[in-house]
């Protein structure tokens, strides 16, 4: 152990005090070293705290409420720093060096509040943004919201636009004060589609503005009605004015117009209206006026439609009935169609007039049947009720009728019904078969009839050609073959026919068919007699066009005779069953001699 240690003991000699000396001395300049660097670093702290500052900001609108998304600059020379306020309304600066500052908040480039303020003096402080909310409900003159209309407010130093809802609001926020520095009074205008309903000027100086705001904008209902009062159906309503139109339909004979610009406003005027009736051609204008409307209103149009009949009739002055007539004027061709009535009229209504208010100047009426011309009248429409008279001249057609061979066919009866018409025309036919009638050309429905017996019926289209009917109905013939059960034919039976009781044949077999002509077609009863004359078979027969039929006698076969089947066939039975006893009687005679 050193010398110099420090146990306590006896005296220290000198070198050890040296030493202890020393060490003393060490630790009183490590001490004074490290109170220097403390007292350092506190003299940097202070001095540190006095050259920087925080500064935290809070925005609010007029009413007390913060302002988020606001942009707050704080100015000091050309130094300018900027901050974004929270959603709270709170922006904040650090690292500010002691001075005075400008604090401003901005709105695109509007100042809309700004303040002196000292750092580090001043940690906290809030801006009071003149800042207005505008709602403006617009509404028409009959107090109904009105949407869709565009607002666009404009000052010196500030702009903005919007549209009304379907309630007809707007509301508009953060809008500045127009006593705000370079921002002044706003122009207010509202637009509908390009044109200017409405303008003033507004002062925004609260921090709520609410207003009620009357456009000009009516309500229009037009309905159209004939010469007689009546709605006319089918219609287009179209208004135009300088600078505004709109077109409706009008199913009904209505058309209801909503927010119609006033003819008071600048750049409308009267308006043009102008009807147009849908037609099979098209749309055909009737009706035409320019008026001016400033207020809502209901109105009755009348417009120049007449109640026009024409009256189709033959040569004889008979009506025609199930005739197409086709109407045109000088507005619009081939506009309506319609069809005679069993009087030979034909009404059309809301015809214009030849000279009205829309003219439609010479009419053409063309009488068609089954799609060929037959008749024209041209003529004019000048009363409510007007009838045209229009004659047309019938064709004759002859039709001769003729029998399965070819033979003319008298005394027959022809009956025609006029498949468009529903009219009957009836004829007898002369000893050339031939029956003339004077009918219009078309589709026909043919019925021919023997003694009041229908015997014939068809569809024919008559033209201006003679018709040549051949009737395979009449005088035909018919084959008859009758055979037995194994298809032989039969050559020693009689054979009736009968019709309706009447009988037509009576006749001997001979193995051949039998051929007779039926006058028409015929129910027959065919009946079969032995040689003996007992009736061994009946079976009925229809014939209405040639033909050839086989009778069958199931139960006969044909042996030089007629033989029934029955007797045949148990002696057959009989004859095998004695054979088969006696091939049983041989076999056991032939086991008992081998046994």
């Amino acid at each position: 152990m050193s010398s110099c240690s420090e146990k306590p003991g006896p005296p220290l000699n000198p070198g050890c005090r040296i030493t202890w000396w020393r060490r003393m001395s060490g630790s009183r300049r490590l001490w004074s070293a490290l109170l220097a660097v403390f007292l350092l670093f506190s003299c940097l702290s202070m001095v540190y705290g006095q050259a920087e500052g925080s500064l935290t900001v809070l925005v609010r609108d007029p009413l007390g409420s913060p302002i988020g998304g606001l942009e707050v600059r704080l100015i000091r020379g050309e130094e300018v720093r900027k901050f974004v306020t929270n959603s709270t309304g709170y922006a904040e600066f650090r690292h500010l060096s002691p001075g005075e500052y400008l604090l401003k908040a901005k709105l695109d480039n509007v100042t809309v509040a700004e303040k002196l303020v000292k750092v580090p003096e001043e940690r906290e402080v809030s801006l009071t943004a003149l800042l207005s909310t505008i709602r403006l409900k617009l509404m028409n003159l009959d107090g109904e919201p009105v949407g869709g209309l565009e607002l666009k407010m404009e000052s010196a130093g500030y702009k903005v636009s919007a549209k009304s809802n379907e309630k007809g609001v707007i509301r508009l926020e953060r809008i500045p004060y127009s006593g705000l520095e370079g921002v002044g009074s706003y122009s207010m205008k509202i637009e509908m589609k390009g044109i200017l309903v409405y303008e003033r000027s507004l002062e925004v100086d609260e921090p709520m503005i609410s207003e009620n705001i009357t456009i000009p904008l009516l309500s229009l209902r037009l309905t159209i009605v004939n010469l007689e009062g009546e709605p006319v159906p089918r219609l287009k309503v179209k208004l135009s004015s300088e600078g505004y139109s709109a077109e409706r339909e009008a199913g009904n004979g209505t058309a209801l117009f909503k927010n119609l610009p006033s003819s008071s406003l600048e750049g409308v005027g009267a308006y043009e209206i102008n009807v147009s009736m849908r037609t099979a051609g098209g749309y055909m204008p009737i009706y035409s006026e320019k008026r001016a409307f400033e207020s809502s209103q209901s109105l009755s149009l009348i417009a120049d439609l007449a109640k026009l009949s024409v009256k189709v009739v033959d040569k004889e002055g008979s009506p025609v009935r199930g005739i197409r007539v086709l109407l045109s004027n000088e507005l619009m061709e081939n506009f309506t169609l319609g069809a005679t009535d069993k009087n030979g009229v034909a009404v059309f209504k809301n015809v214009p007039l030849s000279r009205g208010r829309v003219s439609a100047g010479a009419y053409s009426a063309m009488v068609f049947r089954a799609g060929k011309l037959i008749g024209e009248e041209r003529f004019e429409v000048m009363k409510v009720e007007e009838t045209v008279k229009l004659v047309v001249e019938r064709g004759e057609v002859r039709l001769k009728i003729l029998d399965h061979r070819g033979n003319p066919l008298a005394g027959y009866q022809i009956t025609l019904v006029d498949q468009l018409s529903g009219e009957k025309y009836n004829g007898t036919t002369d000893e050339r078969g031939e029956a003339v009638f004077r009918i219009f050309y078309g589709p026909y429905d043919l019925e021919v009839y023997k003694d009041g017996k229908l015997i014939h019926s068809s569809q024919v289209r008559l033209g201006e050609k003679s018709v040549e009917l051949r009737l395979k109905e009449v005088n035909f013939p018919i084959t008859i073959q009758v055979v037995d059960a194994l298809g032989a034919p039969i050559s020693s039976a009689r054979m009736r026919l009968y019709s309706g009781g009447e009988l037509l044949l009576d006749r001997d077999l001979n193995g051949e068919p039998i051929t007779l002509s039926l006058p028409q077609p015929a129910e027959l009863r065919c009946d079969i007699y032995s040689d003996a004359g007992q009736l061994i078979h009946r079976e009925s027969i229809y014939a209405s066009e040639p033909s050839s039929h086989l009778i069958e006698l199931k139960d006969y076969v044909y042996l030089n005779g007629l033989v029934r089947l029955e007797p045949i066939a148990s002696g057959i039975v009989l004859t095998m069953f004695a054979a088969s006893l006696l091939f049983s009687a041989i076999l056991l005679r032939r086991v008992r001699r081998k046994g």
